[in-house]
């Protein structure tokens, strides 16, 4: 018990702390004048896909952190510069850098490369590419099908800032740390509270039971009963299931399709570990009552993508 309750707590902090730093990241860049300057630069961007400049600097932030591009995101739409029929595509087109550049290249692909070797691990972190890729495609087709059009009302962000704007010093980080409060007063305990009812959830078994209900799919995919062990390590940490993967296939156990297949099914864990423990809190957080359709939409489009990918899988491999 004194385990789980360590665990609970490196959790906890670990959450509290990443939120934190990208939410006071978020609005001190904003106070420098960073994203003013960006929004000179979205303007084909936004003609083409019709989206605001506000939804295109929200997924240019998102970029550079996740949590406070999406903050920031929240931010234009109480104040009315996003509409609420944007803020979905936005957060589903935005998933893209967010996996290239805060996810993949920062952890998961140096990871997958030792643990996986580097065919299967590179082909891997192609197949996640792909997935959060096709997710953005989509997203921007709809965007561009149903949001632009000539009767479209001009975005309301700032004009660019003029030069001085970008220094920074300490009445800047302060005057970022004092609007990034009253997001923090509202994302921290919604965070904590999930952390602690997901620590519950794993104590009492409920996970366990979660884990065996994938074993139909793996069925399904023609996959060996094996591969369920590297499944159920994935709400462990992906990595305890690329060291399983890696090793059924040392073994012969998997071939390079299974293999592949099985890590996808797994990014589908781990997925839905992370709205489980962080994105549905956040998005609750940040859109209230609109959050639950926030969530179950871009949930939904994170799993149709990854079965689009396991049916590549099975075509190419």
């Amino acid at each position: 018990m004194a385990g789980i309750a360590v665990q609970v707590i490196s959790s906890a902090i670990n959450a509290v702390l990443l939120v934190t730093v990208g939410v006071i990241v978020a609005n001190i860049l904003a106070e420098i004048g960073v994203f003013s300057r960006l929004s000179s630069l979205t303007g084909p961007l936004c003609r083409v896909s019709g989206l605001s400049d506000a939804c295109v600097l929200s997924i240019v932030a998102m970029g550079v952190n996740a949590t406070a591009g999406k903050s920031m995101l929240a931010e234009y739409y109480r104040d009315g510069k996003v509409a609420e029929r944007e803020v979905i595509p936005v957060l589903i087109m935005g998933a893209f850098p967010v996996v290239l550049g805060e996810s993949l290249f920062r952890v998961q692909l140096p990871t997958a490369l030792v643990l996986l070797g580097p065919v299967v691990g590179g082909i891997y972190t192609g197949l996640n590419l792909f997935s959060s890729g096709i997710q953005a495609l989509f997203a921007f087709l709809y965007s561009r099908r149903f949001l632009a059009g000539p009767g479209r009302a001009p975005s309301s962000v700032p004009p660019p800032a003029p030069a001085a704007a970008l220094a920074l010093n300490q009445e800047v980080v302060l005057a970022g740390c004092r609007k990034a409060v009253p997001t923090l007063r509202r994302v921290v305990p919604i965070t904590l509270a999930a952390l602690i009812a997901f620590a519950l959830l794993s104590a009492t078994g409920v996970m366990d039971s979660v884990a065996a209900a994938f074993d139909p799919l793996l069925r399904a995919a023609g996959l060996p009963g094996e591969s369920a062990a590297a499944l159920v390590a994935q709400f462990i940490h992906f990595s305890a299931g690329y060291a399983i993967v890696a090793s059924l296939l040392g073994g012969g156990v998997l071939t390079l399709e299974t293999a592949l297949v099985t890590l996808v099914l797994g990014s589908m864990v781990v997925v839905t570990l992370i709205y489980v423990k962080y994105s549905v809190p956040l998005y609750l957080s940040l859109f209230g009552r609109f959050g639950v359709r926030v969530s179950l939409v871009t949930y939904a489009a994170s799993m149709a993508a990854k079965v689009v990918t396991v049916a590549l899988v099975f075509l190419l491999f």
